[in-house]
């Protein structure tokens, strides 16, 4: 028998194994990159591992939907490696670290829910869904918090559609795609063994008519809402692309020259903001303002913004006093300077990257922070606050780096009243475009969901000024090292029902799972009981 009919009676055999290539088509990946519309794959990316796992034991099922999501998510998100890459062999160590434990939430997901499918007589459309969110937001808690492979964000090409997330949020959208993958699963289910058909078939009609008006909501909503031509606020993003790899110290002057170059040339658009990236400056800038003793690099960032009258945001370092130990801290900070070139307000990140610019139980295992190290990871202490900063008279959200996938936080200051997001990142230490696009597209969503102008600046990208519809009004191309220049009009913000309500359907689907699963013990005790 030759190589490829085995390999045919292999797959024929393991069919679930397909998903994962659906998988790779879905979410944003070299090829995704390309051909932005592969992300319709995402409505039935997971109806063969669906399928194949419906009649196979728990055990079977966790285990194979952990296979699936070890190639799947290690397809989807291998550029994690180019963080390991100053290392030897730092690139598999630390997908070997990162895409387990992402495998181990959407096998969980799949385990439950077929437990409970299992264990009552309720349609897989409610219960796949409902699980599936529940512990997508267990995924936003925690010192290990990681929400990135929320299957929602696979539908950012398709703007018509994704307007339904300012009414039911990344949650909602997620649900209604888990929805279709477990009816489309159960209907082919039920057509092979020959049974009853019809819920299944009933409820991928509903979630074809739920697509349908949610997409005629969104052509309503873009329709009746225009890109804007005014402008309250003009804002110029820097992308200046140093690599994090080379020594700061001895480039910083060098970098700050080619800062000041871009700077320059933005200026002729007469900007009222000007937007540099994070790790833009790695100096203490407000901690040197406040305290007397600013270096050369400060005075000469704080100077520019005076010279050219214009408020500045970048990234910096900042630092942390423990009066009691006498220790001081680092923190990933984003530091307002006003057209005076005075400092008038800083943030320092709350959300920090696991492993990467901190060791969780670091306290606990010493001698990790050095391994640490040596990966070119950081270890900041996290800043305990929201702040909203005032430029022009506006308010603005600062967020670092991924944030802006915290939508819990973006909505606190939507509900805040702020008019405008500014994220600063950097993710210049991976080598291609998938990273930072991935990133990038969630901040349409915060956008739609919240109703507020979102501006993105990159170090090497992705830079871009989104309008609160989602739509990009301006952006610069990947890895390119130039300027962007775009207008905010606040007055087309607005008020959205998921900024009113929240995560409305995230509490009804845990509701939902605990009467379920009331019901269930309280089933298998009364059946326990008449059998004794």
């Amino acid at each position: 028998m030759n190589i490829v009919k085995r390999l045919a009676i292999f797959l024929y055999d393991n069919y679930y194994l397909l998903s994962v290539l659906l998988m790779y088509c879905s979410f944003t990946t070299s090829l995704n990159v390309h051909l932005p519309l592969l992300s319709v794959f995402a409505w039935v990316s997971l109806v063969p591992l669906f399928c194949f796992v419906g009649n196979k034991p728990l055990k079977q099922v966790y285990i194979l939907s952990f296979v699936t999501g070890i190639l799947g998510f290690g397809a989807v998100y291998y550029w994690i490696g180019d963080f390991g890459q100053a290392l030897p062999f730092g690139k598999p160590i630390i997908v070997a670290l990162v895409i387990p434990c992402i495998s181990v939430f959407f096998a969980t997901k799949i385990f439950v829910a077929e437990y409970l499918s299992r264990k009552s007589n309720v349609p897989k459309m409610l219960i796949y869904p409902s699980v599936w969110i529940a512990i997508d937001w267990v995924q936003t808690v925690g010192t290990m918090a990681f929400p990135w492979n929320f299957w929602g964000y696979t539908q950012y090409p398709f703007t018509n559609f994704i307007q339904i997330a300012s009414i039911v949020g990344i949650y909602g959208i997620t649900f209604i795609i888990i929805a279709a993958n477990s009816s489309i699963s159960e209907y082919i289910t039920a057509r092979i063994m020959n049974n009853n058909y019809r819920q299944p078939l009933w409820a991928c009609a509903i979630i074809c008519v739920i697509v349908i008006f949610a997409t005629a909501y969104g052509w309503v909503r873009l329709h009746n809402h225009p890109p804007s031509k005014n402008s309250t606020l003009r804002v110029a993003m820097i992308q200046s692309c140093f690599s994090p790899w080379e020594n700061w110290i001895e480039n910083r002057y060098r970098y700050l020259h080619i800062l000041k170059q871009l700077t320059q040339q933005a200026m002729q658009h007469n900007p009222n903001l000007i937007v540099w990236s994070e790790s833009a400056t790695l100096e203490n800038i407000s901690y040197g303002y406040y305290n007397g003793n600013l270096n050369r690099f400060g005075e000469e960032v704080l100077s520019l913004a005076a010279d050219y009258r214009v408020a500045l945001l970048t990234g910096e370092i900042g630092v942390v006093e423990d009066f009691v130990n006498r220790r001081y801290y680092p923190q990933n900070s984003m530091v307002l300077i006003n057209s005076n070139g005075e400092v008038v307000d800083t943030y320092a990140k709350m959300y920090l990257v696991p492993f990467g610019e901190y060791f969780p139980y670091g306290e606990l295992f010493p001698f990790v922070n050095t391994i640490i190290d040596a990966f070119g990871g950081s270890n900041f202490m996290p800043g305990d606050r929201m702040v909203i900063f005032s430029v022009n008279g506006l308010k603005c959200a600062p967020l670092i780096c991924y944030e802006n996938i915290f939508h819990t936080l973006c909505r606190k200051y939507a509900k805040a009243g702020i008019d405008f997001y500014v994220n600063i990142t950097n993710l210049l230490w991976t080598n291609n475009p998938v990273g930072p696009m991935q990133h990038f597209y969630f901040s349409t969503f915060r956008a739609i969901e919240n109703g507020v102008w979102f501006v993105s600046a990159g170090n090497s990208g992705f830079t871009a000024l989104i309008d609160p519809y989602g739509r990009i009004t301006a952006s610069i191309p990947l890895m390119e090292k130039t300027y962007c220049i775009g207008d905010i009009d606040t007055s087309t913000n607005t008020v959205t029902v998921y900024r009113r309500a929240g995560d409305s359907l995230l509490y009804t689907a845990f509701l939902f799972l605990g009467i379920l699963s009331v019901m269930i013990v309280f089933r298998t005790y009364t059946e326990k009981r008449m059998v004794s």
